[in-house]
C-alpha cells in the first residue's frame, strides 16, 4: 500500500487555501528529489498569484490517499456497426403539420424516434421532415437525408439531391459551405480567450481585499482588439 500526504495550506490571514503534497510518487526513499511542504506551497503560490508573503503557514486539515498498485483491469470492448443499409420502403409519419421550408409553407411529415415500431435501422428520411424525441426536436431541412443507425442515431447528410417530387427542378443542392474560418481553429481560439478572462477574474478574486469583489463578484475582466472590438469577458 502506497500512501500519500496532503496538506491544505493557507497564509495566515487569508482564505485561499492550496492543496500540497510533497511528492507525487508517494516514495519517501529517495529524499533528495522530495521538496517540503513549504517550498512546494510558494511554488503553487507564486505561479497562481504571481507573488508570496512573508506570513507564517496554517493547515487547514490533512488528507491521506492510500492506493495498491497493480495492473489496470482489462478494457472489453463491444464492436457494432454504425451503418445500415437503407431499406426500400420509406417510414410513415405519425402526422403531418404545416411547416415553412424553401420560403414557402409546406405539409411535412412528423416522425417519433422513440418509437421503434415505426423508425427503424435502415430507415431513410428524406428533408423537409420533423423527427421528434422525448429530450428534444430534430428539424431535417430540404435537401438532407436521415439515416437510422442500428443504435438508433440519425446519420445525417447534407446536400443531397431533392427529394420534393412535385419540384420541376430536381438538382443537387451543394453542401453549405459558408464558413470563412476553420471551425476548429475557431473554437480553439475562443476557449483560449475564454479561458485567459476566466483566469484573470479568479485571480482577481482570490486576491481582492474588497468584500464586493470577492464575494458578490461585482467586476469583470475582459480581453478586446486594438480596435476596441470585446473578444471575450469573465465572469
Amino acid at each position: 500500500i502506497v500512501c500519500t500526504t496532503y496538506l491544505n495550506l493557507r497564509y495566515q490571514g487569508t482564505d485561499n487555501a492550496i492543496m500540497t503534497t510533497t511528492t507525487t510518487t508517494g516514495s519517501t526513499d529517495d529524499d533528495d528529489e522530495k521538496k517540503s511542504y513549504q517550498v512546494v506551497f510558494e511554488e503553487q503560490y507564486q505561479r497562481e498569484f504571481g507573488f508570496t508573503l512573508q506570513r507564517p503557514l496554517l493547515v487547514d486539515d490533512v488528507r491521506i490517499r492510500a492506493r495498491v498498485p497493480g495492473k489496470s483491469a482489462a478494457v472489453t470492448t463491444t464492436t457494432t456497426t454504425t451503418s445500415a443499409a437503407p431499406t426500400e420502403q420509406p417510414p410513415q409519419p405519425s402526422y403531418t403539420t404545416k411547416a415553412f421550408f424553401g420560403k414557402r409553407w409546406q405539409q411535412v411529415g412528423v416522425y417519433h424516434l422513440d418509437n421503434k415500431g415505426q423508425l427503424k435501422p435502415g430507415h431513410v428520411l428524406q428533408g423537409p421532415a420533423i423527427i421528434i424525441q422525448s429530450i428534444s426536436t430534430i428539424v431535417l431541412e430540404e435537401h438532407c437525408s436521415a439515416l437510422i443507425t442500428p443504435d438508433g442515431d440519425l446519420d445525417i447528410t447534407v446536400g443531397t439531391t431533392s427529394s420534393n417530387k412535385d419540384e420541376k427542378e430536381d438538382k443537387v443542392i451543394e453542401p453549405v459551405t459558408t464558413a470563412v474560418v476553420d471551425p476548429i481553429q475557431l473554437s480553439i481560439f475562443s476557449h483560449r480567450f475564454m479561458g485567459i478572462a476566466e483566469q484573470m477574474g479568479r485571480t482577481l478574486q482570490r486576491t481582492a481585499i474588497s468584500v464586493n469583489m470577492k464575494e458578490r463578484l461585482d467586476f469583470s475582466c475582459a480581453l478586446f482588439t486594438k480596435e476596441g472590438g470585446l473578444v471575450a469577458n469573465a465572469p
